[in-house]
């Protein structure tokens, strides 16, 4: 388990992580407001400072999640991903601060 720490992009104002996953994995967010929430991802191992590039620029795809995700109108995010390719580097852009961020993988 790994907690995830979440820095705003000043260029899009969006609060971000980062973290390197090498087996299926679960995020678990809460959030004080709603917002947006993006997530990507990249495959291999691609850890340097989270900076004000966007997803695109440092080379990130979109992972679609599907409209069946229980979303609390947008407070909280419990979601099991199967990447099916590991390593994998993932992105997770909020549109409002993110209070409690966790990532656990699986075993």
């Amino acid at each position: 388990m790994a907690v995830l720490t979440f820095v705003q992009n000043e260029n899009t104002k969006k609060y971000v992580a980062e973290a390197v996953v090498n087996a299926n994995f679960n995020i678990h967010l809460e959030r004080p407001g709603g917002g947006g929430l993006q997530l990507f991802q990249k495959n291999g191992e691609y850890t340097e400072a989270i900076d004000d590039r966007t997803a695109t620029d440092r080379g990130f795809d979109t992972v679609y999640v599907p409209n069946t995700v229980p979303y609390n109108a947008g407070q909280i995010f419990d979601y099991d991903f199967d990447g099916l390719v590991y390593p994998k580097t993932i992105r997770i852009e909020s549109g409002s601060a993110v209070t409690i961020g966790i990532l656990t993988e699986a075993e």
